[in-house]
C-alpha cells in the first residue's frame, strides 16, 4: 500500500465531511417538507382571507387533533396589524367552511408583554419558556408554556382580554421521578 500525501488525505477529509453536510441537508429537507408546504398553504389562505399585504411571523399551534392552527401575523390593506387563524385537519389539510379561518385585529388586545406579567400573577417567579397565540376550548388565545421551580406549565389567556381560560396545567415531571 502506498503512502498517500498529507494533501490527497485532506483532500479525502473533506470530500467525506462535504458529503455527510449534503445528507444530513438533504435529510433535513425531506423532514421538512410536508411543514414548509402546510406553512406556505397557511400564508396563503390568510393573504386571501385577510388582505395581507405584508407578514410578520408564523406560528404553528396544536393543542389537541381538534386544536391545529397556523397563525400569521402581519398588516392588512388597511394597515392595520392583525393575526389571523387559519385551522387544519390532523390529516394536514386546511379545514374547509365556517370557522376555517379567523382573523383578529391586533389594535386593543394584549401582547405578548402583558401575557407575561399575567403570567407572573398566576405562576410568580416562573420563566416564560414560549409564548404563542393558538385556541384552548374553541376560544382564541396566547399560549404560555413556563417554567417555575423544576415543573413546568401551561397557561391559556383570551387573546382580546387576557381573561384566563385553562390552567396553569402543571405538566408530570418525569425526569425526577415526581
Amino acid at each position: 500500500m502506498r503512502n498517500l500525501g498529507s494533501g490527497k488525505w485532506i483532500a479525502i477529509i473533506i470530500t467525506v465531511v462535504g458529503l455527510i453536510v449534503l445528507c444530513v441537508n438533504q435529510f433535513y429537507v425531506h423532514v421538512m417538507a410536508k411543514p414548509w408546504s402546510h406553512e406556505q398553504e397557511a400564508l396563503e389562505i390568510a393573504q386571501k382571507q385577510a388582505n395581507l399585504t405584508s407578514l410578520t411571523r408564523t406560528y404553528q399551534s396544536v393543542w389537541n387533533e381538534k386544536s391545529i392552527y397556523w397563525v400569521v401575523q402581519g398588516q392588512n390593506d388597511q394597515q392595520q396589524e392583525v393575526m389571523v387563524w387559519v385551522k387544519f385537519n390532523k390529516d394536514g389539510t386546511p379545514v374547509q367552511g365556517a370557522n376555517a379561518v379567523h382573523v383578529e385585529k391586533t389594535a386593543g388586545t394584549i401582547n405578548v408583554q402583558q401575557v407575561d406579567q399575567l403570567v407572573q400573577k398566576d405562576l410568580p417567579g416562573a420563566e416564560v419558556v414560549r409564548t404563542l397565540p393558538g385556541s384552548y376550548n374553541g376560544k382564541y388565545t396566547w399560549q404560555v408554556f413556563a417554567k417555575s421551580g423544576d415543573h413546568y406549565y401551561y397557561v391559556f389567556y383570551n387573546f382580546r382580554d387576557g381573561t384566563k381560560l385553562g390552567g396553569p396545567m402543571e405538566l408530570p415531571n418525569t425526569l425526577s421521578g415526581n
